[in-house]
């Protein structure tokens, strides 16, 4: 089936709901539907099927549906009798034609695999956090049954794409399916369940490697071509000049001598410290031919043991930005950057500080995220302090200073000369979020190290051991091709997901490295996902998450910052090696399917069994899977006496 689109309008007569349209061959040419209010209705058939929309529709039913039909006749006749725009129309047909299309996308999330359990929580909390949806599925039906408007609150818009086949290629290269999308969120796997022979297998053929090889691929591939092509290198811009000597007669000393200390400092243009000898000169042989500031002091460490230099007032906002940037050469000390928002400027010594550090004669960019500002009154962290907020910067400064923070020593300063140079002046920095999140499993990564040993396979978890229809390989593979997409990119692996809830909330927790297993609900890890989407630190990282198994988190539920913080703690995958992480292996063919007697053995682990024995509660209770071969839980392993999905054989590890 080719793809139709259409908008939810919120509202609570009328809902409009995804029209299937036939297929059409890739070879042939065909024109890209509208949704279906926003067509031009010129001929009979389209009138047709706007009735079949509205009839269809759970929530138009008896005199309403009448009455709405009613009004489609009337709107039918008026569109084939009246002209177009350029030939002359009658009045108020423009404001009607407004009233009726729908809201445009606007930095909108597509998400593949919508319609699965994980997919339709991560479209309602998305849509919860005020960001448009564009939800796909292969078949329009399930779009319909499982995103019901009505259950999801907020202010972001759902926008519903049916006839997505992933592993079509073709179907997820089209443009306007694109249109408005400034990020990508994956939740796929394949489809298992009973057939028509009454048989357990995969459903139209959406294996694990049609779907989270191929299809990821294909999505992968689409997003490079579609998304905005951006580099991982955050963009600054200048914000206070630091050029000129008018820019710095905006800048006033702020050293210790205000204390009685005998430190002091400096502040010039590079071009009038070119060849300066005057007080405070280090003698330095080096270049300044760059526009911008140089601040050189003496710090004196005897008396006060910190020298400063701040702007007068201000009236800055910064809320566009992430944080602050400097591109600056040093002499390897670690300074302060100071922001004075308008909630201190009656609370003496009271600001933000960031710390960044320099290297010996070499010039570096010093990228400072708001997070990274510790709120501090009189040199000492102020825990009451409110968060800070960007949009209301009343004062900036530099500060070197023998101490750290709650008087602890700042062990990267020298007492004696310095000097800090400052090229353009400070920049805001705004950076590139994550484009492109794959939902992934945990244990395929150790599963591609361990690639054709038998032996050590032997000796891992029963997934690893099971490995169902190569699952593991292929969704790795889907891994591996989101990486190499070259958009920034953030992979969330699951543990073992469970509706169980007793004992909770819980707090979650992050590792890198595929070694640990566990579990994690569907609620929280679309939580999780919508917070990778809003957290630039999240770019370029590969995690496996779980619930904190120590019993002190249990009760508790991760703020915003904390699950922030997961990410902020964890290591680009450029980056392994330095937290001694080998890099991410490449991708290996499946392994050879376990024999009949090895998977007995395996499924007579008594973890195996206490998932079996939970999984067929859940199917008596109905639970399904999503579409574009996507069980929203991951795929099920084997057949219904072996079988069990993925992350919950993982959830019983321990």
């Amino acid at each position: 089936m080719h793809r139709s689109s259409l908008t939810h309008q919120q509202g609570p007569l009328l809902r409009p709901v995804t029209r299937t349209t036939p297929f059409r061959p890739a070879s042939a040419p065909h024109p890209r539907s509208r949704p279906a209010l926003q067509r031009r209705l010129t001929s009979a058939s389209a009138f047709q099927d706007l009735t079949h929309v509205v009839q269809s529709s759970p929530l138009v039913t008896g005199t309403v549906a009448a009455a709405v039909v009613g009004g489609l006749i009337a709107l039918f006749w008026t569109a084939s009798q009246a002209p177009s725009m350029a030939e002359g129309s009658q009045p108020g047909t423009e404001t009607q034609a407004a009233q009726a299309a729908p809201q445009p996308r606007r930095n909108a999330v597509l998400v593949f695999g919508a319609t699965g359990r994980l997919g339709t929580e991560i479209v309602s909390q998305l849509i919860g956090a005020g960001r448009d949806v564009v939800a796909t599925s292969h078949t329009a039906d399930k779009l319909e049954k499982r995103l019901d408007s009505k259950s999801m609150k907020g202010e972001g818009r759902l926008h519903l794409e049916s006839g997505v086949d992933i592993t079509d290629r073709s179907a997820v290269m089209q443009a306007e399916l694109w249109k408005g999308v400034s990020q990508v969120v994956t939740a796929v796997g394949p489809a298992f369940g009973r057939q028509a022979d009454g048989s357990m297998g995969y459903l139209d053929n959406m294996t694990s490697e049609r779907v989270d090889a191929e299809g990821v691929s294909n999505i992968a591939q689409a997003a490079k071509q579609f998304l905005l092509q951006r580099s991982f290198q955050p963009e600054t811009q200048n914000v206070i000049s630091m050029r000129s000597k008018e820019d710095l007669e905006a800048w006033e000393k702020l050293d210790d001598t205000i204390m009685g200390g005998k430190s002091g400092s400096f502040l010039q243009t590079a071009k009038e410290v070119q060849g300066f000898q005057g007080e405070y000169s280090n003698d330095s042989k080096g270049s300044y031919e760059f526009e911008g500031a140089v601040w050189r002091g003496d710090l004196i460490t005897e008396g006060g043991g910190f020298c400063g230099a701040r702007t007068k007032m201000l009236n800055l906002d910064l809320h566009r930005y992430d944080g602050i940037s400097l591109r600056v050469k040093g002499d390897g000390q670690t300074f302060k950057f100071n922001l004075k928002t308008a909630d201190q400027m009656n609370v003496p010594e009271s600001t933000y500080q960031a710390q960044f550090d320099t290297v010996n004669g070499e010039w570096t960019t010093v990228y400072m995220p708001w997070h990274a500002f510790v709120p501090v009154t009189r040199a000492q962290y102020d825990a009451k302090a409110k968060p800070l907020d960007p949009a209301q910067v009343k004062q900036v400064g530099l500060v070197l200073s023998r101490f750290h923070y709650n008087s602890l020593p700042n062990q990267r300063h020298k007492p004696g000369k310095f000097e800090l140079q400052i090229a353009g002046g400070i920049s805001g920095f705004k950076a590139e979020p994550v484009r492109m999140l794959m939902v992934s499993s945990a244990a395929v990564e150790r599963n591609a190290i361990i690639g054709d040993d038998a032996e050590a396979r032997k000796k891992d978890i029963p997934i690893v051991q099971l490995n169902p229809g190569g699952t593991l390989n292929h969704k790795y593979a889907g891994e591996t091709a989101v990486r190499s997409s070259g958009l920034p990119y953030s992979v969330i692996r699951s543990t073992g997901i469970t509706d169980k809830s007793e004992g909770g909330p819980f707090l979650l927790e992050a590792r890198q490295g595929d070694t640990i297993s566990g579990n994690i609900s569907r609620q929280e890890l679309a939580r999780l996902v919508v917070s990778a989407l809003a957290t630039p630190e999240a770019t370029g990282k590969t995690v496996e998450v779980r619930r904190s198994e120590a019993m002190g988190d249990r009760g508790k539920t991760d703020t915003a910052a904390q699950l922030q913080r997961l990410f902020y703690a964890s290591t680009e995958d450029r980056n392994r090696a330095q937290i001694g992480l080998p890099p991410m292996p490449k991708p290996v063919p499946p392994p050879p399917p376990p024999s009949k007697e090895r998977t007995q053995e395996i499924l007579n682990d008594d973890r195996v069994k206490a998932v079996q024995s939970r999984e067929r509660k859940e199917n008596l209770a109905g639970r399904g899977h999503s579409s574009n071969g996507a069980a929203s839980n991951g795929s099920k392993a084997s057949d219904s006496k072996a079988g069990s999905s993925s992350e919950q054989l993982q959830s019983q590890e321990k």
